[in-house]
């Protein structure tokens, strides 16, 4: 048996915001990560020239309202660069023809970590005292009596029990449902809830290519494209830092069944073939690739999320605060946010939400 004041169940950027947060006030915690990596669905894979650089696979901006996430980053020391939008965007509408290539008045600004999101998860994570923190334990089970929760999880076939006055679940909504016998200590009503509440990203799947050089940016394009040729709908300069880590990176439009038809393999040549297409010859030239179907990961993606049309997280949480607060009990995934749910932003929020009435 291990005891502490709260586990927290899940790593992403949720439960290691939560844990940096609980250090920070001297509350004992436990965090339990099911995968071998902290990060959730923030991932990256490293440049080619550059190990320390990554290019992302999972949740790549944030915006310049977004107060708490700067905050956070200014506090770990990390520096951040405007996602690069200068020069021309291409759009491809049909097959029989070629892209058309439209002058770029100016996006959106929006912003990246330098180095990669994966930046970030490392050095939060690399705040905490590692022995509170604990991977490839995957939680089973939740009990609740009068005074404490009972915490089963599985290491390496290994069963282990973690007891705690208060429980944090740093996890999307259907996976609570999935995976911690949410049906013993939750009302009818709030399980509806949980299930309605999509997974944000679930069904999305990326495509990554890397480069010796930002040829695009020779050519005056901005690394923008939008297109209904090809497995990719919308694609971006996906370069993890101003001037190195070049990349181009898209988001894949087939729906999830019908990614399963090909192997990684074909739909990375598909893709490759694509940005050919797209922004000529150059584009062929990639050093590495890689593709991240986040709708077959089974710690993000539950099979409801799989055949569903992609929707906004919406969650209100304040209409079950009173049930929460009488089992010490506390959601804190980016799902529950009541402002920017599902990003960066809105996972920071909810954790601020949820230890803004904090109590041992």
């Amino acid at each position: 048996m291990n005891v502490t004041e709260v586990v927290i169940i899940g790593g992403g950027i949720s439960g290691l915001y939560t844990a940096f947060k609980l250090q920070q006030a001297n509350i004992s915690y436990l965090l339990l990560e099911a995968k071998p990596v902290f990060g959730g669905r923030i991932e990256g894979l490293p440049t080619i020239h550059n190990s320390e650089l990554t290019v992302d696979l999972g949740p790549t901006w944030f915006w310049p309202h977004q107060k708490k996430i700067k905050q956070l980053l200014t506090r770990l020391e990390l520096e951040w660069f405007e996602q690069f939008s200068k020069g021309d965007i291409l759009y491809h509408a049909d097959s029989a023809g070629n892209p058309s290539r439209t002058y770029n008045p100016g996006a959106m600004t929006s912003f990246r970590v330098a180095g990669g999101m994966q930046k970030l998860i490392s050095v939060l994570t690399g705040q905490l005292g590692q022995t509170n923190l604990k991977t490839e334990h995957c939680a089973t089970a939740a009990h609740k009596d009068e005074n404490r929760w009972l915490i089963s999880a599985l290491h390496r076939s290994q069963e282990y029990t973690f007891e705690a006055k208060q429980l944090i679940l740093a996890l999307p909504p259907r996976l609570i449902l999935k995976y911690l016998t949410a049906e013993k200590y939750l009302s009818g009503d709030l399980i509806k809830a949980l299930q309605n509440q999509q997974t944000w990203m679930s069904g999305e799947a990326k495509f990554v290519a890397l480069y010796d050089k930002p040829f695009w940016r020779e050519n005056g394009l901005a690394g923008q494209a939008f297109s209904r040729v090809g497995p990719m709908v919308e694609i971006h300069d996906g370069s993890s830092a101003e001037d190195s880590g070049f990349a181009l990176f898209g988001f894949i439009g087939l729906p999830p069944s019908i990614r399963l038809q090909f192997t990684s393999e074909q739909l990375k040549d598909q893709c490759i073939q694509q940005l050919g297409d797209l922004f000529g010859p150059g584009a062929l030239d990639v050093k590495a690739s890689y593709l991240k179907d986040w709708s077959q990961d089974r710690w993000v993606a539950t099979e409801q999320d799989i055949v569903e049309s992609p929707r906004h997280a919406e969650f209100d949480l304040e209409q079950y605060r009173n049930e929460l607060e009488l089992l010490r009990l506390h959601l804190v995934a980016s799902e529950f946010a009541q402002s920017e749910a599902g990003y960066l932003e809105g996972a920071l929020s909810a954790v601020d939400l949820a230890l803004h009435t904090f109590k041992i």
